[in-house]
């Protein structure tokens, strides 16, 4: 009896034991997603780093307070690299802070510094490309546009208001370089296609995401083999369900749609896609009277409709 006791015993406090550093890890934790709010800004990169120390001391043997530890030693190669910030040119921002993401690759502060970096030169750049035909600029805005990619896809969002406004940033950036790329001058559609799925990769927000699905729509059309327009027309529709998605876009997820049914129906011959197309195109022109191309092949399709009917 004596025995069962001793075991007993045993059983029961090395559960406590066990209970108890469950109960330190969790602590540890949630220490540890406080300090990473002191990553959000510059400004706060001496405290995040003494916190980071703090957690280590605190909670010792946990899993914890190694990442603690991991975490102050990059952001103290972080901060040695930013000493010099204030004495850098204009024209060397992009460089400088891309040496401090080489060192510091999951730092959100210097993350944004230079996202914003290459956020605005698409903005101008990719406008600019497609306007004037430059080729040399389109090339340089895929570069920058690789760069963002590559950078952010190493970070772990987190879902709080300021990860989630990079998201939809990054996927604005794609939105970008995809409408150049498929712009009169290059019409690049494997390319816009791949960079605009990148793009709802990273989406967070419905008024995104749909707007951006409509262009991915557009691009898979494009790819030209049936299962390419099912999948453009599937986009169109899933685009067409958000209830945020602004009228131009709307006419434009319509438009697609009819391409997509008009495409169809020349492999098929069935009415069915005839008579679809007809009526995705109309609902593209009453929304946007100002679809020239989407009219000229509504006219067409329905002259090819009246011929069958007579």
């Amino acid at each position: 009896m004596k025995l069962k006791c001793v075991v007993l015993s045993v059983l029961l406090f090395g559960t406590l034991g066990c209970g108890g550093r469950d109960a330190r890890e969790s602590d540890a934790q949630h220490a540890l997603a406080s300090a990473r709010d002191l990553e959000e800004e510059l400004t706060d990169l001496p405290q995040a780093i003494e916190r980071y120390g703090e957690i280590a001391a605190q909670f010792p043997r946990t899993q914890a307070a190694q990442t603690a530890r991991s975490r102050r030693a990059m952001l103290e190669l972080a901060q040695a690299r930013l000493a010099g910030r204030e004495t850098i040119p204009q024209d060397s921002t992009q460089v400088f802070y891309e040496g401090v993401v080489e060192v510091a690759p999951d730092y959100f502060a210097a993350l944004k510094k230079l996202g914003t970096n290459y956020s605005n030169q698409l903005h101008l750049n990719t406008l600019l490309a497609a306007k004037m035909g430059m080729v040399s600029v389109k090339d340089h805005c895929l570069k920058i546009w690789a760069k963002q990619d590559s950078m952010w896809s190493r970070y772990s969002f987190r879902p709080i208001p300021s990860n989630r406004f990079w998201q939809d940033q990054l996927c604005k950036d794609a939105l970008k370089v995809t409408q150049m790329s498929i712009a009169q001058a290059f019409r690049d559609y494997d390319r816009a296609l791949a960079v605009i799925n990148r793009g709802l990769a990273y989406a967070s927000g419905k008024d995104v995401i749909a707007q951006a699905k409509v262009y991915a729509a557009y691009c898979t059309f494009w790819q030209g083999a049936s299962s390419d327009l099912y999948r453009g027309i599937a986009l169109a529709n899933e685009a067409l369900s958000y209830e945020f998605l602004s009228d131009n876009n709307r006419a434009r997820a319509y438009h697609v749609i009819g391409l997509c049914h008009t495409y169809l129906y020349q492999d098929s011959k069935d009415v069915a896609d005839l008579d679809k197309a007809i009526k995705a195109l109309n609902e593209a022109v009453n929304i946007d009277e100002k679809m020239g191309d989407a009219r000229e092949l509504l006219k067409s399709l329905r002259q090819q409709r009246a011929r069958i009917a007579s």
